[in-house]
């Protein structure tokens, strides 16, 4: 059916006054006035009869026509129905002439326009839109200057449109249609717009069939199990970094990568419970400073108040480690670690805690 309507949108364009005449839209006055010598002497209405009366008087108005250089461009760009505006210039014509050629695609743009808000259009309503911008962007070339441009074999413009007044020229339409002029190829392009609009709707959808309930159902299902399997590999990842850093805390030799062997260390276990107490009074200022409020104003307060204890004492008088350090202060009386000073936990100040987590993390 399509190609039917193809085929029919093609072969029946009325003809224009040159295929009336016998003369193609390359023929200058002489040629179109000895045609319309030749057409009088065989169809006057002297000789035919009164039934070829309206015949003789179309062609004798498009010869007329057609010796007005004015007006035979307006003709082969906007028909017929150019000849009897009331224009006097080539760019009254324009003019005129564009305001004609924009009714149609207003409307077009309309019935788009109400065919997506209705929810019919489906997914080739961009397409829609495309095919009507390209043949009005074909339908100006042909109007304001039928050449887009000069004659090359590599031209994509100059394959589909040539200039009519050229004596020869290898364009598409004019190898279909070599007598047509450039209204009759407009009519024909908004034919095949309407036609290709009706295929997008109904032929479209049967070859590439939108996808069905299950087949979306499917479609989730498939990317719920792609996610699965990414977060169990980011889960297997996570565990063996975790693992690893405990290896390394609790002093277990390794199997996975080379180890130097065992090492003169304390016990991992010994070296775990501080860790951990250390981990949890990082968190807990961390979230303390973070939270804002007395408790920030707290923790601040605290930190400067160790500062400020360390400041006046010489340097060097804590002594060399963290266990020194701890004697050094409950000699002199200063608390040690804790919640009031929020500072130090009571695992920095064991004896051997240094040296036995450096070994344990060798």
């Amino acid at each position: 059916y399509l190609l039917y309507t193809f085929y029919d949108a093609a072969a029946t364009v009325e003809p224009n006054y040159y295929q009336i005449l016998g003369v193609e839209p390359t023929a200058d006055e002489n040629t179109l006035k000895a045609a319309f010598r030749q057409f009088a002497r065989r169809y006057h209405p002297d000789r035919v009869g009164q039934q070829g009366e309206t015949l003789f008087i179309q062609v004798r108005d498009a010869y007329e026509a057609l010796k007005s250089p004015v007006k035979r461009f307006a003709y082969d760009r906007f028909g017929p129905d150019a000849l009897e505006w009331s224009c006097s210039t080539l760019r009254e014509y324009i003019r005129h002439g564009l305001m004609q050629a924009s009714g149609f695609y207003i409307t077009s743009v309309v019935i788009l326009v109400i065919l997506s808000t209705s929810g019919r259009s489906g997914p080739v309503a961009y397409w829609r839109y495309l095919i009507l911008a390209l043949t009005a962007v074909y339908e100006m070339l042909y109007i304001l200057n039928p050449s887009p441009a000069p004659a090359s074999a590599s031209s994509f413009s100059s394959t589909l449109f040539a200039d009519p007044t050229a004596a020869a020229h290898t364009s598409l339409f004019s190898f279909l249609w070599p007598r047509r002029v450039a209204y009759q190829h407009v009519r024909f392009l908004h034919s095949l717009f309407v036609l290709a609009s009706f295929a997008l709707s109904n032929v479209v959808p049967a070859l590439f069939p939108a996808p069905t309930p299950e087949m979306e159902a499917q479609h989730i299902v498939n990317e719920a199990q792609q996610i699965l399997l990414q977060s169990r590999a980011i889960s297997h990842e996570a565990t063996a970094q975790v693992q690893t850093l405990l290896h390394a805390a609790r002093n277990t030799p390794g199997t996975t990568f080379p180890f130097l062997g065992a090492l003169p260390a304390d016990d991992g276990d010994t070296v775990s419970g501080p860790l951990a107490g250390e981990l949890e009074n990082l968190l807990l200022e961390t979230q303390m400073r973070a939270d804002g409020g007395p408790l920030k104003s707290a923790v601040e307060n605290a930190v400067e108040r160790r500062k400020r204890e360390r400041e006046r004492w010489p340097r060097g008088a804590f002594g060399a480690t963290p266990a020194a350090e701890a004697a050094w202060m409950q000699r002199h009386g200063i608390a040690v670690g804790g919640a009031a000073n929020g500072y130090a936990s009571p695992g920095r100040a064991r004896p051997g805690y240094v040296r036995g987590r450096s070994r344990s993390l060798g």
